[in-house]
């Protein structure tokens, strides 16, 4: 029911130099599904996040980081309880910006009401430093998942296709009444 989408390019690149490549993707997956999708993006420099919901946000919004990322983020009312979700894509070449994104992200995160689930490419590697950063503050599902012998994944290391680490990740705020059923990285 939320789809997280990072590298969309917004009247930028090759792809979608003269389109908002979000809104275009919100269309057609709207389209194939037959029912209405909302969207929340943010847009750093041409190449930005997109949030995708089925459900009718009560808000969302979003901030720019330094060095041109960001974090969308949506409040959505499930079940009578507001779960804020939030997409973000932190630097993969300069390495040094990496820590200073993922700080400014989960502090400008913590300024939202619990039930928190935090997806995104934050292109490091579990037994850095860096992921540290977001794995102390939230739990990492894929290692939660496993934990509870509900993860899958194509390989059985949860890492994308392809690959073989683990860069993007789905996160989600610890006792906060959130309960993960299982994670499967097709």
């Amino acid at each position: 029911d939320v789809v997280s989408l990072n590298e969309v390019n917004f009247f930028s690149g090759t792809c979608a130099w003269d389109f908002d490549m979000g809104e275009r993707l919100r269309s057609l997956v709207q389209q194939k599904t037959g029912v209405t999708w909302h969207k929340q993006h943010v847009n750093a420099g041409g190449v930005g996040n997109v949030l995708l919901s089925r459900h009718q946000p009560v808000s969302s919004t979003s901030t720019l980081l330094s060095y041109q990322r960001g974090v969308a983020q949506m409040t959505l009312s499930i079940n009578g309880q507001h779960v804020n979700v939030f997409s973000t894509h932190v630097e993969y070449f300069t390495a040094w910006w990496r820590p200073i994104q993922i700080r400014e992200a989960v502090q400008w995160m913590g300024g939202f009401g619990p039930r928190q689930i935090v997806m995104g490419d934050f292109n490091t590697w579990p037994d850095t430093s860096d992921y540290q950063i977001v794995a102390t503050p939230y739990q990492d599902a894929w290692v939660a998942a496993q934990s509870a012998g509900t993860a899958t994944a194509y390989n059985g290391t949860g890492a994308t296709h392809g690959g073989t680490s683990r860069l993007d990740y789905v996160f989600h705020e610890r006792s906060t009444g959130l309960s993960l059923q299982s994670v499967n990285v097709p």
